[in-house]
């Protein structure tokens, strides 16, 4: 008798795990994502059908999520009576069920900030943020376990920083704050996988810190990100067994990943992109979206250009607004810094003034020598973000070439007119290049009271129309001697 029972325990034993394997079947989940829509909201409403059309299919099974830097990028966002405030309420309105923050959600300042995410209707998660006393801005949870149709979804939130301790910007931005490092805080929570049939990253660190933390965490299964602005392309970029996924910039794309578990364990991962300018807007979010741009202070025009000027024209106008207003003999603007690619021909008004600027950056002011400013141009030309070493700094006052070697990489730098030996000059630098690129003297310009805004409307209003020059840039060429590069002059 005993015999007997202990063999129906066996089959028991075995067949049991088989039959519930049987039954239990699989499932899928989808997760539209959206990463720096830097105030992008021309095309939310595009990005409305598009998910309006997946919840219509299966509600039950869908997250929709954001990567961070939602505003700083569009003056209809950045300049509304309630800074900011468009964005949230559209991403409310549609029904946003988690967020991390980008590095520019602090660039209004943390009671800002603090006032945006109580009225956003979704979760900010951030692991790696401390938040203390004296800081403005309270703690966020560091994750969250969403439960979708029985499958238990874990999303971490990771923010980048920077060497100075925390992302970029102003350090007054952050007091009160810290920010540890995002992929050693990832790795303290590496134990949600135990409690997680899905474990997804959701990071504003960057395509390349993605990477490393996908070989460092296998325990992930997916990383949704933001923060390089890099398109990654259908399939996006499998690193270690984990799925890199990133949609680029503006709300161009949304991303479509759809994740097939079997038995509480990932199966399948498949990722897309959607060009959102292919998909018909939602008329409710347009009607929402014509609201914000009516606002006529922004409509104002302020003067005209007769010709339309390139991202890399208004590099060189903003060098020499610049360097003019600061009385300095010389001044670097990022192209980066510059957020349009065009400013068509025809009237400019006060909403495109602060759509190609929308940091209201400060002017800064220090004293350099030829060897400082070699050190600051050659650093950032061979920076680990300048893959491609391309000219970032834009002078006005000089012209500069980067002589490289054999691999690319700059080895000096040739002015003209060239530069006296130990002699310091007056730079005009953006609060965002003095403070976040690297060099000795970072962090110690003193920051004037002029606004680069302001600088604009006025240079635009004194030389209406605008007639587009040459634009101003530094130059590349190999290095062909030793002798060439004694020529430079300091």
């Amino acid at each position: 008798m005993k015999r007997s029972i202990l063999k129906l325990r066996i089959l028991l034993f075995i067949a049991l795990p088989a039959l519930a394997a049987s039954c239990c079947g699989e499932k899928t989940v989808t997760i539209i994502s959206t990463n720096d829509i830097h105030g992008g909201i021309d095309r939310f409403p595009s990005l409305a059908t598009l998910v309006k059309e997946y919840r219509a299919a299966d509600s039950a099974r869908l997250l929709l999520i954001d990567a961070g830097d939602r505003w700083t990028g569009n003056p209809y966002v950045d300049l509304a009576e309630k800074r900011g405030y468009p964005i949230i309420e559209l991403m409310n309105a549609l029904g946003y069920q988690a967020a991390t923050l980008g590095n520019h959600e602090f660039d209004r300042g943390q009671a800002l900030l603090q006032e945006r995410i109580e009225e956003s209707r979704f979760p900010n998660l951030v692991a790696n943020m401390r938040s203390s006393d004296s800081a403005r801005l309270r703690a966020l949870p560091p994750y969250k376990i969403f439960n979708v149709d029985g499958m238990r979804i874990a999303l971490l939130g990771l923010l980048t920083t920077y060497p100075n301790g925390h992302p970029v910007g102003k350090d007054e931005l952050f007091t009160g704050l810290a920010f540890p490092d995002p992929e050693p805080t990832a790795l303290s929570y590496k134990n949600l996988r135990d409690s997680s049939d899905l474990f997804v990253a959701l990071t504003h660190i960057g395509v390349e810190s993605d990477s490393l933390l996908a070989t460092r965490m296998p325990e992930l299964d997916l990383i949704i990100g933001g923060h390089s602005h890099t398109v990654l392309p259908d399939g996006g970029k499998p690193v270690n067994g984990v799925l890199v996924t990133q949609t680029g910039k503006g709300l161009k794309y949304a991303g479509i990943t759809t994740v097939t578990l079997r038995c509480g364990k990932v199966k399948k991962i498949d990722n897309r992109l959607v060009r959102l300018d292919t998909v018909a807007p939602d008329p409710e979010f347009a009607a929402m979206v014509e609201t914000y741009k009516s606002a006529p202070a922004l409509q104002k025009s302020v003067g005209s250009t007769r010709t339309d000027l390139l991202k890399e024209d208004l590099a060189g106008i903003f060098g020499d607004v610049m360097r003019r207003a600061a009385g300095a003999q010389f001044s670097f603007y990022n192209l980066g810094g510059v957020r349009v690619d065009t400013l068509p021909a025809g009237p400019v008004t006060v909403a495109e003034v602060f759509g190609m600027e929308p940091f209201g950056s400060t002017v800064y002011t220090l004293e350099m020598t030829g060897d400082q400013l070699r050190e600051l141009l050659l650093n950032k030309f061979n920076s680990e973000g300048n893959e491609s070493h391309s000219i970032d700094l834009y002078p006005s006052g000089l012209d500069y070439t980067v002589l490289t070697d054999d691999a690319g990489e700059g080895v000096d730098v040739l002015f003209t007119p060239r530069l006296t030996p130990g002699k310091k000059y007056k730079v005009a630098l953006s609060d965002y290049v003095q403070g976040a690129y690297d060099y000795s003297l970072r962090g110690t310009a003193s920051p004037t009271d002029l606004i680069l805004t302001d600088l604009l409307t006025d240079y635009f209003g004194r030389n209406d129309p605008i007639v587009k020059t040459a634009p101003r840039r530094g130059h590349i060429a190999k290095r062909n001697t030793d002798e060439q590069s004694q020529k430079r002059g300091a």
